[in-house]
Order: C-alpha cells, then structure tokens, then sequence
C-alpha cells in the first residue's frame, strides 16, 4: 500500500490484484455471492489503513459481470470518480480458471484498468492498460473515451485478438 497515492489507486493496485490474482475462483465466487458488498467490504478495510485525507466514500462502486464466449467472462468494477492523475475509472477482469502443476499456481487471469491520465495531448486524458499479479502496471494505450462501453470494447478486441 501506498499511504500517499488515493483510495482508488490503491483499491486497483494493491487490493485487487492481491485478491483477484491470488484468489481468482474464490474472488468470482464471494463477487457472485455477494456482490458490491463484497467490494465495498475490501473498500473500507483499505480506507481504515489509509490517512483520513485519502479515505472516500465508496459512493459509485458497482460492478457488471458479463459472458463474452464459453471460455471467457468479463467483470467490470467502476470506481468512484477520479479525483487525482493516475486514479482508476474502471478495472475489468478477466477469470480462468486456476492452473497448477504441483503447488506451483500459473496466473492466467487477466486485469485491465483505464486511468486518468493528465500529462497527455489526448483530449480524454486516459490510460489503458494490464495490472500484474504484483500491481504493476503495463500501458497497453492512451486517449480511450472513460465510458464502461468504451472500456469494454476495448477489452473484448485483446481477447479476441489472443484467440
């Protein structure tokens, strides 16, 4: 955790991939059950760890879950609004099922985000991209219009270009 980043940038690159990557069958599995109460649950335990300036509300916090082919759905999570350069509008994910050989697990899930941007000449100031296992994150465009649609769309080519 990064006390001096936002509440969304850490929720997107600290919590989620911890839980997402880590945990992907029973992440889907709370996330069915349980739905944006789950998400705010992991929300406000990370705002208890955040200083006071940082803490918002989780006022925005939804997600969609959606089935793109047999093999592949897609859950949305939108954030709250972006306050800071760098905060999340959107994290999309993509679950598979687990993989091991011996105890060894193979991440082969897929997690996307669209950030805000503000050094950039795009006029939509965003960022899209891949965030790791570790909460790293991979730049994969910019200029995306911050709409789930438009996320959405964009998600749906990569995969259909990994085909």
């Amino acid at each position: 955790m990064d006390k001096k980043k936002s509440h969304q940038w850490n929720f997107a690159f600290d919590a989620m991939p911890a839980l997402f990557h880590s945990q992907t069958d029973g992440f889907v599995k709370y996330l069915d059950k349980d739905g944006v109460k789950f998400l705010k649950f992991y929300w406000d335990l990370l705002g208890d760890k955040l200083p006071e300036e940082k803490r918002i509300s989780a006022a925005g916090l939804t997600f969609t879950k959606e089935v793109i082919d047999s093999k592949n759905h897609l859950i949305i999570i939108t954030l709250p609004s972006p306050k800071e350069d760098g905060d999340p509008y959107f994290i999309g994910l993509v679950p598979k099922p687990e993989r091991r050989f011996a105890i060894v697990r193979f991440y082969n899930s897929t997690m996307f985000v669209l950030l805000r941007k503000d050094d950039t000449d795009h006029a939509n100031r965003t960022s899209f991209g891949e965030v790791t296992p570790k909460g790293n994150y991979h730049e994969r465009g910019i200029g995306l219009k911050p709409t789930q649609q438009d996320f959405k769309r964009v998600i749906k080519n990569r995969l259909e270009r990994k085909k």
